[in-house]
């Protein structure tokens, strides 16, 4: 049993599907038996982390981490984790991390730290706690070796996220994350790319990713977004995306996508990035304002 663990972010009407953990699940889904619990959502995942290991004691626990609320959430259920269940391993990812690994493995209550992008670097860790084969193989992990001393692997090429399975939303409740926002009644969230080009000084994913960016194919957003609404009835969706409108051509072709399904939606992108488009191009219809 693995535990993917989103500690708590946000306040409850402004939570939103966990794309970390959901990104971590879809590349052991249908390989090994595993549980979300999302503090967002839980009113005491404490709580929850016992009842699992109770019925089906975890060989790992795993957890995102985000600077600020999430990682203050995350150390006290981690600390109390590792003094009940002191022979599980416990991994962090996520951006605090993918920037402060040291700091991470200084805490007694975390053994390993995933450095950038997680979902490869996730599983072979899982097979080499199995295997007793070591960690110095896995790229873009940090760790403690017996010496004491941090040890910090080669970083990981990442991934297009056209390389990934979709993700598992049937392993959450999705109707908890559904919810009103300005956009609409029913409004949902995705990221169809990964990364950043740009060097701003003041944000992480230039570190966690090392200014590059990967995007997903538009009819594979397209099939994401379809399907949400066939099943969950969404009618606005909020991208992620760091910068919407990196290619103008390849976010037209999204746009042209999603206006047959008639959803109302809003992304971020650079404003320099905005201004070069053509006018055709940012006089979509439903299109939310970029910001």
């Amino acid at each position: 049993m693995i535990i993917l663990l989103h500690p708590r972010s946000t306040r409850p009407k402004n939570r939103r599907f966990p794309l970390s953990v959901l990104s971590l699940a879809a590349v052991i889904e249908g390989h090994e038996d595993y549980v979300i619990i999302d503090g967002n959502v839980d009113g005491d995942p404490g709580a929850t982390l016992d009842r699992v290991m109770r019925e089906t004691p975890a060989e790992l626990l795993a957890v995102s981490v985000m600077p600020g609320p999430q990682m203050a959430a995350a150390i006290p259920l981690c600390r109390e984790f590792r003094r009940k269940y002191p022979g599980v391993p416990v991994v962090w990812g996520g951006y605090f991390p993918s920037l402060y690994p040291e700091a991470v493995l200084n805490a007694d209550y975390v053994d390993f730290a995933v450095i950038g992008p997680g979902e490869d670097t996730f599983a072979e860790l899982i097979e080499a706690l199995r295997d007793a084969g070591g960690f110095s193989s896995i790229q873009g992990l940090a760790y403690t070796n017996d010496a004491g001393e941090c040890v910090r692997n080669p970083e990981r090429a990442f991934r297009s996220p056209n390389d990934f399975p979709h993700l598992p939303y049937h392993r959450i409740e999705a109707a908890k994350y559904i919810l009103p926002t300005f956009l609409g009644s029913r409004t949902a969230v995705h990221q169809a790319s990964v990364g950043c080009p740009y060097q701003c000084s003041f944000c992480a994913v230039i570190t966690a990713y090392s200014s590059r960016e990967k995007m997903e194919d538009p009819a594979r957003t397209e099939g994401v977004l379809r399907g949400l609404q066939r099943k969950h009835g969404i009618n606005a969706v909020q991208f992620y995306d760091n910068n919407f409108f990196l290619q103008e051509d390849h976010a037209r072709e999204q746009a042209e996508r999603f206006e047959p399904l008639r959803l109302r939606w809003w992304c971020e992108a650079r404003i320099d990035a905005v201004l070069s488009c053509d006018s055709p191009t940012i006089r979509w219809r439903n299109c939310g304002v970029p910001v």
